[in-house]
């Protein structure tokens, strides 16, 4: 109880007095005032994929602003690749382990499919509502959220699948609550979420199979989102400071007090972090340069650069290099 107060502490030190509106923890958060690109874009060439370290990312940079699709973003060339998956609305791309897949959702019917890296071999995974999905470390399992057991309620489990989509085990069953948002970390065998069930979306870990649940943090406020570092020692998590503006925090798998750190401090939009493989950066999406471009920012805060730079809506970047 010692910890979860000083914890409440620290968070209402740091944020102050937080606009409880925030989005739906099932849905992803898509802005309405998606810039327009040019109506005579053309549509892009597919590239090769390079292998070096690269950036998965949705975008409506295909000459529509209403349809997101998937796209792959050279660090090192800075060259965009588009996978043309066929849908109109995609969100939630997480590399497989060996960056030879991508497994995403597709809103609307939200099933998980899986696409390969040069955009072959499009892989339905789910046939019933599911998102917000990641991979286990060995690539053979896919961990997710789904609320298609809980009707009426409509609040999300977490469930593990094979890739092929056999073997559905669930993981969390609590139908009064929203467990949603799983992220594997590749060093451990414990799976971070967020859940409602102490009153706020907090964070939480549990062993892959269920099991030993704890808690992280204890905020007092709604966490939008987080991931886990690779190595699975650290937290990066999306905190609401009023009305519309999130900012970027970590935290220790320990949950301790001094381990909590404030990445950004501005009036703006940031969300969906993302680790590189050394847990030294963070990827996210902001619109803290007029639209909403892809960014990264080192570990402690610093040097935050900005990694795409036009009027398109990129977001939900995953990060992969061999």
């Amino acid at each position: 109880m010692k910890k979860h107060f000083a914890l409440l502490l620290v968070f209402a030190m740091l944020i102050g007095a937080c606009d409880q509106s925030t989005p739906e923890a099932t849905e992803p958060l898509v802005p309405t005032d998606t810039p327009v690109p040019p109506t005579d874009t053309p549509e892009p060439t597919p590239t090769p994929v390079s292998i070096g370290p690269r950036l998965v990312f949705v975008s409506n940079r295909g000459g529509d602003p209403d349809k997101t699709d998937l796209y792959i973003l050279d660090l090192e060339s800075q060259e965009i690749t588009p996978l043309n998956t066929g849908f109109d609305a995609v969100v939630f791309p997480q590399w497989s382990p060996d960056g030879s897949k991508i497994l995403f959702a597709v809103r609307d019917a939200w099933n998980l499919y899986t696409i390969d890296a040069n955009g072959e071999n499009l892989t339905q995974v789910t046939d019933f509502r599911s998102n917000n999905a990641d991979w286990s470390p060995d690539g053979s399992k896919i961990v997710f959220q789904s609320d298609a057991q809980n009707e009426p309620q409509d609040t999300p489990d977490i469930y593990m699948v094979d890739t092929d989509g056999g073997n559905l085990i669930e993981l969390i069953d609590l139908p009064e609550f929203d467990d949603y948002g799983p992220r594997w970390a590749s060093g451990t065998d414990q799976i971070m979420f967020l859940s409602n069930r102490t009153g706020h979306d907090e964070i939480f870990l549990m062993n892959a199979d269920g099991s030993e649940v704890t808690q992280v943090t204890d905020g007092g406020s709604t966490i939008i989102n987080a991931a886990i570092s690779p190595d699975g020692e650290q937290i990066a998590f999306v905190y609401p400071q009023g009305g519309r503006f999130t900012d970027l925090y970590t935290i220790a798998r320990s949950g301790e007090l001094d381990t909590v750190a404030r990445l950004t401090e501005d009036a703006t939009f940031d969300d969906a972090p993302t680790w590189s493989l050394d847990g030294e950066k963070i990827f996210f999406y902001s619109d803290r340069g007029g639209s909403y471009d892809l960014w990264m920012i080192n570990v402690d805060g610093s040097d935050p650069v900005q990694l795409t730079n036009d009027e398109f809506y990129d977001a939900y970047p995953d990060f992969w290099a061999p």
